[in-house]
């Protein structure tokens, strides 16, 4: 649901979702959100547009008022388009763009949730002044239903879906995240964040990484006590094996080309990030028997999303420039 109010400053607020077809030929993330920057500043809603095949993005942006949110569950409206974790309806239309349609989500794979780990963020969802926070709404869901892009038809039937969010006043100072539901068995998804936290005038490593894997969310977190290793960042490629007491995840991404979003700077639109969707992510998942490890499952997710941002000495990560 909506965290924020319509009064705020320097806050923004926004869902990422992420839309691959069938035949996986055409992958695109939508992203609704809200600005709010500081008295006198630029204040709005908008939707980003992100297509993976092509490496492009569209900003449309619409004014506050035409921002909506329900009080009693996750259903948000920008303009004529309206968002829910059941599905999106779109109605985009600028100098550069039009977008328009309807899909629909089925099965949904949330985070699991508790009373004293409400979503991803766990415990750390009750720290105050944190910088951003972060929120997975689903690892993993059918898609329904047909876009029509600039003309084209598309259909998304028999595709996946993913949905996550964020909200605060900004990204992190530097972050790696990927993510990936599209493995050679159905109902398989992989995602992982890695960041410099800002708390309290100084800053830690913080870490949100998950597998669903034969219907089970595997949570290897900050907050769990999982320890990762020091990863290993190339121009094209991004390796690091994250472990807790009983299972172990090993992990090979690789870069492609990156698309420009717009992305929140002190609530503001006003910086840039480059992602990448059709990315591929290996992944190797062990479980621990007796003093060694057994291999539970080895595949390789594709149309991935992937960023790396800022400078990687900040996450502990070795950044090889030259490779």
């Amino acid at each position: 649901m909506y965290q924020g109010s319509m009064s705020m400053t320097r806050y923004f607020e926004g869902w990422y979702f992420k839309i691959v077809d069938a035949s996986e030929e055409n992958a695109f993330a939508i992203i609704p959100g809200v600005s709010f920057g500081g008295i006198g500043e630029d204040s709005h809603s908008f939707v980003q547009i992100m297509n993976g095949c092509d490496a492009s993005s569209e900003y449309h942006s619409y004014g506050i008022d035409e921002f909506w949110s329900s009080k009693s569950q996750f259903l948000v409206k920008v303009g004529d388009n309206q968002f829910s974790q059941n599905g999106i309806k779109l109605h985009l239309q600028n100098d550069s763009q039009e977008v328009k349609g309807i899909l629909r989500f089925g099965n949904i794979k949330p985070w699991p949730v508790s009373f004293f780990s409400p979503g991803a963020m766990g415990p750390f969802r009750f720290v105050p002044r944190m910088q951003t926070l972060h929120g997975i709404v689903s690892f993993d869901h059918e898609i329904k239903g047909r876009l029509e892009i600039d003309g084209k038809q598309v259909d998304f039937t028999g595709g996946r879906g993913y949905i996550e969010k964020d909200f605060g006043r900004e990204f992190p100072s530097a972050w790696i995240w990927m993510q990936s539901n599209h493995f050679d068995e159905t109902g398989i998804s992989f995602t992982s964040s890695i960041a410099n936290i800002p708390w309290l005038g100084n800053s830690f490593v913080g870490y949100l990484i998950g597998l669903l894997y034969e219907g089970e969310i595997y949570r290897f977190t900050t907050y769990t006590g999982a320890r990762i290793s020091q990863p290993m960042v190339t121009k094209d490629s991004v390796t690091f094996t994250v472990v807790d007491r009983d299972y172990a995840i090993d992990i090979q991404a690789r870069k492609t080309k990156s698309a420009t979003l717009h992305s929140p700077v002190q609530g503001l639109m006003t910086g840039r990030i480059e992602e990448s969707l059709d990315a591929k992510i290996g992944v190797n998942f062990y479980r621990r028997k007796g003093s060694g490890w057994e291999k539970k499952y080895e595949g390789i997710g594709t149309s991935a999303g992937l960023e790396v941002m800022g400078d990687m000495e900040e996450i502990g990560a070795i950044e090889i420039m030259n490779s």
